[in-house]
Formats: C-alpha cells, structure tokens, sequence
C-alpha cells in the first residue's frame, strides 16, 4: 500500500507564500510517514476483530517504509513478503490459495509430502491458546519423522529406545488404506494429526487496499496540516 498525494498537494499549495513551498518537501515527507505509521496502528487495531485469537508475530507483521524528500512515498507492507515472493496472510487479503508454511516444506523436502498439498490439522491435534500447531509438537513431528532441518535434532534409535513404547510415535503411512497425513500411535490408539489436502484456497476477507485507501484519504490532510506548521515553525 503505497500512500502518495502528490495530485493532491499542487491544490492545496497553490495558495502558500514562497517560504511555505521552500518547505514542503519535508512537510510533504513527514506528513506521508505519519499517516503511514497510523494506517499500520489501525491495522493492528483491526486485526483481532478480522481474525481469531491473531499471534503476536502476526500482530506484527506490517512495516513502514518513510517516505523522504527526495522520495515522497510512504508504504505500508507485509514484513519479508518481497523475500518469500508471498506472506501468509495475502490469501486472506487477495483469496487464493496459501504458501507453504516452514514446516511443511521441510516435509516436502524428505518426500514426505508433495508440494501440491498442505498439511490441515486433524482431530487429534491438539492446538495452542492461539489454534495453531505449537512449535514443541512441529518439533517432535519433525525429529521423529527425520524431516527437521538440524540433523542433530532428529530422533536416533537409542533416543526411541530410552522414550519407552508408551512415547507417542509418528509416522507418514506408506501403504494404502489410510489417508495421507501424519498420523500418531500411543500404545494401542491410531488416530491423525494432519492430514494432506490436494487444496486449500480462502476467500478473501481483510480488504487490506479499501481499508488503507480510506484511512489515509481521512487523516492526510489533517497530517499534512500539522507536518506545515512544525515546517514553518522550525525554518531556519
């Protein structure tokens, strides 16, 4: 979400006094930023309202770029999304179906899972306060399954000795019969914990772009306003 008023701007300048304009460059700039460092409060405002129970990395995942006088563009954005080529949450603004998360990549990797599918929690998962995998059972999944990507981690036979046959175990099945996923065996009690989907595609439902467009075009000019009067009030 790039925020830029610059169409804006030459109306509401054609007025100012020669000192005013020798200003507002940095008017301009600071203004920019501000509203973009609110955009991203409201967004995190919304955010637990959108979705349930949002973690805090997710809490945290807008950055701000400032805008400069030489650059007077601010831009409001998911954090590493140009990296990854995608973010977790774009499919919720966008629809569409999802990136692979960390986890099941390194599943993908082992050639455990194939990179068509995603791995969607089962029954018998249990999850955190936030309804996602905790990061200890991932762990354990990951060691027993040889597919962590710290080799040091992975489960050696003297370690599944030492755990005893009441240790929780879990498996990829390879035969037919039961449907893909992971599956876990504690004494006698089969049951999944993920199973591999073919799909998951989402409808979209934070309209991220409208929401922006409309707080900015309401707090801009207020913002810019005030970014003039410090601007003047501190001209050397």
């Amino acid at each position: 979400m790039d925020i830029s008023f610059e169409t804006n701007i030459r109306e509401w300048t054609a007025w100012m006094t020669d000192l005013e304009r020798n200003q507002l460059p940095f008017a301009t700039a600071l203004a920019l930023t501000n509203t973009a460092n609110g955009l991203r409060e409201y967004h995190r405002d919304l955010l637990p309202i959108i979705f349930d129970r949002p973690t805090r990395f997710t809490m945290n995942s807008l950055r701000v770029t400032p805008a400069t006088k030489a650059s007077p563009v601010a831009s409001v954005w998911f954090k590493d999304s140009a990296r990854a080529q995608s973010h977790y949450l774009l499919p919720q603004v966008e629809g569409g179906g999802r990136p692979l998360k960390r986890f099941e990549k390194w599943l993908v990797n082992r050639g455990l899972m194939s990179a068509s599918e995603r791995a969607v929690p089962a029954k018998g998962l249990r999850l955190d306060a936030y309804g996602n995998i905790s990061a200890g059972t991932i762990t354990q999944i990951l060691s027993q399954l040889a597919a962590s990507p710290d080799a040091h981690q992975w489960e050696t036979a003297r370690s599944r000795k030492r755990a005893g046959p009441q240790r929780a175990r879990y498996f990829v099945p390879r035969q037919p019969g039961l449907p893909r996923g992971v599956w876990r065996r504690q004494g006698k009690k089969l049951e999944p914990v993920l199973i591999f989907v073919s799909t998951v595609s989402y409808q979209a439902r934070y309209h991220f772009f409208d929401l922006s467009n409309a707080y900015a075009n309401a707090h801009f000019p207020r913002n810019f306003a005030d970014a003039m009067a410090r601007a003047i009030a501190t001209a050397r």
